[in-house]
């Protein structure tokens, strides 16, 4: 009896226990969970009271720079010039004189007439050995010569070394023979100078050698093609030459560019021509807005051809066309500016560019207008002061936030172009932004004078 009563006594005091710890555990768990939501709590009212109550210290800047920007007008240029053919008046083998983009007189040499093709291709090659003698005495006084410097070749090396690498990359295939002439000559200089060579008059005899074992082969020439205008020579004949008449420039249409087609030409007839004059145009279709924007800019503006020169080229609006009637107007740019390849050019892609602007690049995001205080004084001498609401930025200075007020040139989706030398009579703040100063462009409770971190 005794073990049965011990057993049941153990059993009360096992169960109180277990009562006991389930009790524990549900108090801390509702403890637990007490804390946990005090904490949200906590957090929430934090998160609430730091975003409408305290600003951000925390500001992104970027640095303003200076740059150039143009209103471009982007369109195509059908090219009108003044030429004259040039007849072919012989049977024989041509070796030309000139080449595509060269200056010549009226009664210049053109083109020599030989019998055969290899008396032709001789005097060619002796022409050309006759430049490279040439260019090498010159390179042999260079020795003599205590005026040039090591760095000034190497810059030129340097220069015509891109110069070549950028013909090949654009294809600009007319131009690259001469820029290959000008590297080797900037490599030959060098050498002279460095004391690689002492001299060239090895090379000179060597020359001199092969021209007269050529001349020695070669026969007489049997006539010459004559230039009968002064201008600039080109192989190129692709039928548009007559189409339109420079005289004509003012009635020239959308219609009639748009229409355009090469007249059927016998190219055996012809052995090139000339680009008569120093003048040449561009006919650009443009829309009735364009059209107003460049009646209302200045008669100078500049133009990009950029699958013919990398060159920027000087324009002169000479006719703005626009007929009733018509969808497009036409607008008619004069250039002087001539190269091989664009003595090829009839129609090309071309940027019009009307005004510049220079000034400092800044974000959109960075413009805010704030008040600032402006005094001026009356007929008495008495100070005036009020409060002026101007357009600027908030710039880094220091550990302090300065506002700066702004005179806007240009204005793009994502940015502007600031005056850095506005007048003194606009500048209510006495200063403007300046060359390399740190721009707010994100921040929050931003005002001039203000403490940053």
């Amino acid at each position: 009896m005794k073990h049965i009563k011990e057993n049941s006594e153990k059993s009360k005091y096992s169960k109180r226990t277990d009562e006991q710890r389930a009790a524990t555990r549900k108090l801390t768990s509702r403890i637990f969970i007490g804390v946990s939501v005090a904490l949200v709590l906590i957090f929430i009212v934090f998160i609430f009271v730091t975003t409408n109550f305290m600003g951000s210290d925390s500001i992104v800047t970027e640095t303003a720079f200076k740059t150039t920007v143009s209103d471009t007008i982007s369109t195509s240029g059908f090219v009108i010039r003044d030429i004259s053919y040039i007849d072919n008046v012989s049977s024989g083998v041509l070796a030309y004189q000139v080449t595509d983009g060269d200056k010549v007189t009226a009664k210049g040499t053109i083109a020599t007439i030989y019998q055969n093709e290899s008396d032709a291709v001789n005097f060619q090659r002796i022409c050309e050995i006759d430049d490279e003698i040439e260019e090498l005495k010159t390179l042999n006084n260079i020795s003599h010569s205590v005026n040039v410097g090591l760095d000034s070749v190497n810059n030129q090396l340097d220069n015509r070394l891109s110069a070549f690498v950028e013909s090949i990359n654009k294809r600009d295939f007319n131009s690259i023979s001469s820029i290959e002439n000008d590297l080797i000559s900037a490599i030959y200089r060098k050498q002279i100078i460095t004391g690689d060579q002492m001299n060239f008059d090895d090379n000179i005899a060597q020359l001199e050698e092969e021209k007269a074992q050529l001349q020695s082969v070669t026969g007489n020439s049997i006539g010459e093609i004559i230039a009968e205008d002064s201008g600039y020579f080109t192989s190129a004949i692709d039928g548009y030459e007559n189409l339109f008449s420079i005289d004509d420039l003012k009635e020239i249409t959308y219609s009639d560019i748009k229409d355009a087609k090469p007249a059927n030409i016998d190219e055996g007839k012809y052995v090139g021509k000339i680009i008569k004059g120093v003048n040449w145009y561009l006919a650009c279709p443009v829309t009735a807005e364009q059209a107003v924007a460049i009646t209302h800019n200045s008669s100078n503006v500049s133009v990009r051809i950029p699958y013919a020169s990398a060159d920027l080229i000087p324009a002169k609006v000479k006719n703005v066309n626009q007929f009733s009637g018509e969808e497009m107007a036409i607008v008619v740019l004069e250039c002087n500016y001539m190269s091989p390849a664009l003595s090829h050019i009839r129609n090309e892609s071309v940027d019009i560019e009307l005004n510049t602007y220079e000034g400092l690049k800044v974000s959109k995001k960075a413009l805010h207008d704030d008040y600032v205080t402006k005094i001026t004084f009356d007929e008495n001498g008495n100070k005036i002061t009020e409060e002026v609401k101007v357009q600027g930025v908030y710039v880094k200075y220091g550990r302090q936030l300065i506002f700066k007020q702004v005179f806007i040139l240009y204005s793009d989706e994502d940015y502007v172009i600031c005056s850095d030398k506005p007048d003194n009579e606009t500048l209510i703040t006495g200063y403007t932004l300046e060359l390399y100063d740190e721009v707010v462009v994100e921040g929050d409770d931003l005002y001039n004078g203000k403490l940053i971190d």
